[in-house]
């Protein structure tokens, strides 16, 4: 008999040794799954020593062997606890609280090499039976045993009531039923009938120990709740939480901060410590944080994401308020990711100016100095006209083959401040080249033109400078008058332009109207 019980505990050893490999070998190891792993694997020591102690012909072998597999069922409780902690309340292992329960089983195992744990080994009908001493080591193993396997069945249970999920539930439940069945039959098997003499009884440790293996096992895997990822998953939300470039919290339905990560703490001055349950109403001002308090509840009461814009000290920042609804929770929490966008915005200031600018001044182009001419003439009285000035400068093709491209840059660039001081009010635009057109508004007559465009003729007098080269230039100018020469813009910009040509022959450095 002692031979099948043998057998029987070295098939037990190589399944605990395959799932225990399974576990702790997996590619998305989970806190759950290596606390797993760490019961199966005392339950593989103890299940491969008890064998050896079958299978020995002597009291003194089978003593040593039950010796060795001391160590597996002194720590298996150790595991088994944080494992219940982790899967009822996501308590990670905290390593500080472990030097009480290490000490305690260091203890033990001393005692047990002593002999005040087992004190004897008997012949029994289906094999040997270690035989407890009556000693304080002893008392304070069953203490310890006792406390854990109850502390476990009353998480397991309470966490089996309160679970809301179906697959929750089952999961509590059966690890309610592991750790009262199983603790029932091994405490039985292994403690109660060596004290009470029942030696005809047969040995159902190993019953016990395959409970314990399916019932933790089941309760990590099937029904754990996808638990095979779930820890990978948490600890790969935490890393990138953590790394997100971008300021991210997680607020309460009242503004509490339940979270931050570091570019958030960093963004509002704190340390992630020092925000935790604070309120935005604690580290914002009141205008801009009741303007978050807001959208964060409108995003709640809505379902939908809200999207709210602000500007802070020349910058720009845009704040997602993302709701978050829980099945198996009341409580409603919103997570808020900041942008600060102002390189996003810069940019597209920057695509609007030049969609109605010109690059290289920065006066208007075309499109613009057309849109101005409408405005302009939409507000022209009947005693008013309005001027369309070509202005076109002499000998600057020559010129900018003489200096380059470059040069020819900086005269254009020069050229326009100039005409920008001179625009009495008007509108000065590039309009390609080096054609300028000036818009005056609110003429009263010809004269006033003849001024404006003397002034900007005198302008050209002071030599420009290129290249550290002074350089001398006239411009050619061409007018034509609204609503006196025509009433849109192509049509008197064609007219100016065709007196611009009349004023070159003319010699540089003049003007003509349109006739």
């Amino acid at each position: 008999m002692s031979e099948v019980l043998a057998q029987v505990d070295l098939l037990a050893f190589l399944i605990y040794t395959a799932v225990a490999i399974y576990l702790l070998a997996c590619r998305a190891p989970t806190m759950e799954r290596n606390l797993c792993g760490g019961v199966i694997l005392c339950l593989a020591l103890w299940s491969f020593c008890e064998a050896q102690a079958h299978l020995s012909q002597s009291a003194e072998r089978a003593f040593v062997w039950f010796s060795f597999g001391s160590f597996g069922w002194i720590i298996f409780p150790l595991p088994l606890l944080f494992l219940y902690l982790a899967i009822t309340r996501g308590t990670k292992p905290n390593f500080k609280v472990l030097a009480l329960p290490f000490l305690l089983c260091g203890f033990l195992i001393t005692a047990q090499w002593r002999g005040n744990l087992i004190r004897e080994v008997i012949r029994a009908p289906f094999g040997w039976i270690a035989l407890w001493a009556d000693s304080t080591a002893f008392y304070i193993y069953v203490i310890y045993c006792g406390t854990v396997l109850s502390l476990c069945g009353f998480l397991a249970l309470k966490f089996w009531l309160e679970a809301k999920d179906p697959r929750r539930r089952t999961q509590g439940k059966v690890l309610f039923f592991t750790v009262a069945l199983g603790g029932f039959i091994g405490f039985f098997s292994e403690i109660a009938a060596p004290l009470l003499g029942m030696f005809r009884v047969p040995p159902l440790a190993c019953v016990a120990g395959l409970i314990w293996a399916i019932g933790i096992v089941l309760a990590v895997t099937k029904y754990g709740l996808l638990s095979i990822e779930l820890g990978y998953f948490r600890d790969l939300y935490e890393r990138l939480f953590e790394s997100l470039p971008d300021p991210v919290a997680l607020f309460d339905e009242e503004g509490v901060f339940l979270s931050a990560n570091r570019a958030m703490a960093e963004s509002l001055g704190l340390s992630r410590e020092e925000l935790m349950g604070k309120s935005l109403r604690q580290v914002l001002d009141a205008k801009v944080c009741e303007l978050r308090v807001a959208k964060l509840k409108e995003a709640l009461n809505s379902g939908q994401m809200q999207v709210f814009e602000d500007e802070r000290d020349g910058r720009y920042f845009k704040d997602y308020f993302v709701p978050v609804f829980f099945r198996d929770a009341k409580k409603r929490i919103v997570l808020v990711i900041a942008r600060d966008i102002t390189e996003e915005v810069k940019a597209m200031q920057r695509l609007e100016f030049y969609a109605l600018h010109d690059y290289l001044t920065g006066l208007p182009n075309r499109v613009m100095l057309e849109s101005e001419f409408n405005r302009m003439a939409s507000n022209c009285d009947e005693n008013s006209l309005m001027a369309v000035l070509f202005i076109d400068l002499d000998n600057f093709k020559s010129l900018n083959d003489t200096l380059g491209h470059d040069g020819g840059d900086e005269i254009l660039v020069e050229v326009g401040k100039r005409l920008s001081q001179k625009a009495q009010g008007g509108v000065v635009g590039r309009f390609g080249g080096d054609e300028f057109i000036l818009i005056l508004p609110n003429i009263k007559g010809v004269n006033q033109v003849k001024r404006a465009i003397s002034e900007i003729i005198s302008a050209f007098k002071a030599p420009l400078r290129a290249k550290g080269i002074d350089i001398h230039l006239s411009p050619s100018v061409g007018v034509s008058l609204y609503p006196k020469d025509g009433t849109s813009f192509d049509e008197l910009v064609r007219y100016a332009d065709v007196a611009m040509y009349r004023a070159k022959r003319s010699g540089a450095g003049s003007y003509r109207f349109f006739e």
